[in-house]
């Protein structure tokens, strides 16, 4: 388990101390993770999470009575996810979502695009990008500049919303970086969780594990990790980019590229918060009643429908 002082459990929830306290412990992990996030594992590792995640998921449509269209936007498979109701102002609005899963795994039905559907009454828009180690960088970032460039011929920028989860930040945002290489306009606000090392043995899952999924899968060969478009950290970002909410947790496993990208915006004069969770883990957000993850959904809504 993931080990918790008398200190560090007065700062959080029962709910998070019996989240923390059943974390399975992972042995040897620097030594273990090339060989767990091997091509040739990737497969069980889908079928392990799907097992986890996907009842959840589908619980959460029963419960919010959500609509899940299937559908095709520039040629590729798009999840659309409708509330029962769609809150005023929000009806020619949508949310764009690109899904985490270290680029492996994961769904665009994520519980993350499912709550923000429920709770910001809003169309969701997401993505089911291809996923590595079948294709790798930057194909899925492509798949999504495709779509996001068909969405503009239907909604106005104004009306476009980013989101994404861990790795889908990266697609998102690199996909912008794209987008404005095109000179296409940008969306209107942009919410960012967990946005891909600083917190190894606190988080969930070790660093280790986290980047030899990316490298050995989604990183292209002889690629500059520093490339401006492949890891948007490094980019040269202009104050006319869209204002963006990060949010990250102490112990997430993430925590300092969320901290870099907040005051790289920052220092371009682009209008950005970092909101910062004390206690919580890399995909800490996902969880409907976690007492924190409740408040930063508040928080990036709030931030995404702010009139700046």
């Amino acid at each position: 388990m993931v080990s918790l002082t008398a200190g560090q459990k007065a700062t959080l929830s029962p709910e998070a101390i019996k989240f923390l306290n059943n974390v399975p412990n992972f042995p040897f992990s620097n030594f273990l993770s090339p060989f767990l996030a091997s091509s040739g594992r990737i497969k069980g590792l889908r079928e392990n999470m799907a097992a986890k995640t996907s009842p959840v998921e589908e619980a959460l449509i029963q419960k919010h009575n959500l609509k899940i269209t299937e559908a095709t936007i520039a040629n590729m498979p798009v999840i659309i996810i409708e509330p029962p109701a769609i809150k005023l102002g929000n009806e020619r609005k949508i949310l764009l979502n690109f899904f985490g899963g270290g680029f492996v795994m994961g769904s665009a039905r994520e519980r993350a695009a499912l709550l923000m559907a429920a709770e910001m009454g809003i169309r969701v828009y997401s993505v089911a990008y291809s996923k590595s180690p079948e294709v790798r960088y930057p194909v899925a970032r492509d798949e999504g500049l495709a779509v996001y460039r068909e969405l503009l011929r239907t909604f106005d920028p104004s009306g476009i919303f980013g989101m994404a989860s861990s790795s889908g930040a990266q697609i998102l945002l690199s996909m912008l970086l794209a987008a404005r290489q095109e000179n296409l306009p940008m969306p209107a606000r942009l919410g960012a969780g967990d946005t891909t090392v600083c917190n190894d043995g606190r988080d969930i899952m070790p660093a280790a594990l986290v980047s030899a999924m990316v490298t050995q899968n989604y990183k292209p060969v002889g690629i500059d990790a520093t490339d401006a478009l492949y890891s948007p950290i490094y980019a040269e970002h202009e104050s006319d980019f869209p204002p963006s909410v990060i949010s990250v947790g102490t112990r997430n496993v993430c925590l300092s590229h969320g901290v870099r990208m907040y005051w790289k915006l920052r220092e371009a004069g682009v209008k950005a918060e970092l909101l910062v969770s004390e206690g919580m883990w890399h995909g800490f957000n996902w969880d409907e009643t976690l007492p924190k993850a409740v408040r930063v959904r508040a928080a990036v809504r709030d931030f995404l429908q702010m009139n700046f």
